[in-house]
This record gives C-alpha cells, structure tokens and sequence, in this order.
C-alpha cells in the first residue's frame, strides 16, 4: 500500500509540475476541501466555484512554499504562494487565510 501512495504522489507531483515546474515536493494533500472568499459588499462568506482536492507544496525557488486546490468544477484552479503577506487562522475544521491582495477566504 505505501507504494501506491508513493506512486499517486508521484503523479500528482508532475501534474503540479506542469503548471510550475519548480514545484520539488508535496508537503500535504487533503482530499476535499470547498473554497469561500469574504464579500465585503455583501457582508458575508460566499462560496466559489473551486472545490477539490488541497495541494501544499515545497518550491525550488521564492516564495519556497505554495498551495493549490486542483478544481474539480471547473479549470480555474486556485494557486496561493505562501510569503510573509498572508495571515492564517485555524479554527477547526476551517483554515481561514488573507493572501497579499487583501483577500479574506477560507476553505
């Protein structure tokens, strides 16, 4: 069993390469997770049209770590490097997060 989750990572890994080839390694995986963003007009968490499964990853190069969701509802999916401009809170079972534009989502 321990071989073919290597080999699925391994798959996953080059998927993710070919999108940024310096991606090295995956750090995390999490099967399903449903993205919401804050509207500030609306005052409210709406949710988006990106669910899937959550990659987070090592990078060769700055910012050195990122994550993405590989949408399965449509093509758009979401990539996030990870620098010093983005907070993060963890309220179980929710990860909230503001990236570098201001923008507050959490999944």
């Amino acid at each position: 069993m321990e071989s073919v989750g290597r080999a699925e990572q391994q798959i996953s890994l080059a998927a993710l390469q070919q999108h940024d080839p310096y991606i090295t390694s995956i750090a995390d995986v999490t099967g399903q997770v449903a993205l919401y963003s804050f509207s500030p007009k609306a005052n409210e968490w709406e949710k988006t049209n990106i669910e899937g499964t959550l990659f987070v990853y090592k990078r060769a190069a700055s910012p050195y770590h990122g994550f993405t969701i590989v949408n399965r509802l449509n093509m758009h999916n979401l990539v996030e490097p990870v620098n010093k401009d983005m907070e993060f809170q963890l309220h179980e079972p929710f990860l909230l997060y503001r990236n570098a534009n201001c923008e507050y989502n959490f999944f």
